[in-house]
């Protein structure tokens, strides 16, 4: 299936002949809403912050594989964020971009053209960020001098803080104004890391390593690979083996497409884990650093202080675990 959009603001998108209005709550200002198709069962769900602002996630899962092709009519900003499912997508000119568990990311457009492609592999559980730039003249402003071209992207994989931001907002517990509060908060601290992690970028004097198609498709398949195995990763020479690549070309290009480096991507996803392990409970500071890798635990301290800000044994607090 095959669907087409010209959005001219953020309604567009679900006022398309295939997405069908469901509920409504007042209370959180949120609307649900359904694709309509008979291969798919997707919900989505739009919480309105401030005119300008919303958040979006989308529930569901597809048995056959679904095109989204979108003209952008104005200056849009969104970040993004995959918990489950896959697909890819790719602006008018520019390189193409995974949507994939534990990657999210930063796009700006203005009046140009996207296509998308969901795949029926793995349920899907996504989040977005949508911003009318119209609203917010000075990002607008900032993010026109960053993208000359009206487009601009920006992908961090198991990124620590991003994963974290999200998670707080998906599981926000507040209601009323102070709801609403807490996520506008949330999406700005988004956008700030984003922009901050690309000034990092810019001001190291990196070069680019202009990467092919084949490149990133190869890129793609390493962090696949190390998504899947971070407990006991292969070295470097094998994983660049195995995803088709000189090592160079991995470090290099993993780098540049992910915003982190391979070693910085597997560190990542173990102190993913170990905070979600500590702060649900699951385990001890021992047990957690055990169970993604560490056999030293002042190590595995030291890491997760300075990934987090704060001791392992912070997250304990409360959860009912006591001890090391």
């Amino acid at each position: 299936m095959n669907i087409q959009v010209i959005t001219h603001n953020l309604d567009s998108l679900y006022e398309n002949p295939n997405v069908r209005r469901l509920e409504e709550d007042r209370v959180k200002n949120q609307r649900s809403y359904e694709l309509k198709a008979p291969f798919c069962s997707v919900k989505a769900t739009r919480t309105n912050l401030r005119s300008g602002l919303e958040i979006s996630s989308y529930e569901g899962f597809l048995s056959k594989p679904l095109s989204l092709q979108f003209q952008t009519m104005y200056p849009h900003l969104e970040i993004s964020y995959t918990m489950s499912g896959c697909g890819n997508w790719s602006g008018d000119g520019a390189a193409g971009f995974e949507m994939a568990p534990g990657v999210s990311t930063l796009a700006y457009m203005s009046d140009r053209r996207l296509n998308a492609e969901l795949s029926p592999v793995e349920p899907l559980s996504h989040m977005e960020i949508r911003i009318d730039l119209r609203r917010f003249e000075a990002l607008n402003s900032e993010l026109s001098r960053r993208s000359p071209g009206g487009f601009f992207s920006r992908q961090l994989a198991g990124h620590p803080q991003i994963v974290k931001l999200f998670e707080q907002i998906r599981d926000c517990s507040y209601a009323g104004p102070l709801r609403h509060l807490y996520l506008e908060g949330k999406c700005y601290e988004l956008i700030a890391t984003y922009l901050d992690q690309a000034e990092m970028d810019a001001s190291s004097g990196r070069p680019s390593s202009k990467l092919s198609a084949e490149d990133i498709r190869c890129l793609h398949f390493a962090r696949e690979v190390l998504a899947h195995s971070w407990r006991t990763p292969p070295n470097l020479l094998e994983l660049a083996r195995s995803a088709g690549l000189n090592d160079y070309k991995l470090k290099a290009g993993f780098k540049e497409l992910f915003g982190t480096t391979v070693f910085g991507y597997i560190r990542n996803l173990r102190m993913n884990e170990a905070r979600r392990l500590l702060e649900g409970g699951e385990a001890t500071v021992s047990q957690a650093a055990f169970r993604v890798g560490y056999l030293n635990l002042s190590h595995f301290a030291a890491a997760y202080r300075r990934m987090f800000g704060h001791n392992p044994s912070e997250c304990l607090r409360g959860n009912g675990k006591t001890g090391e």
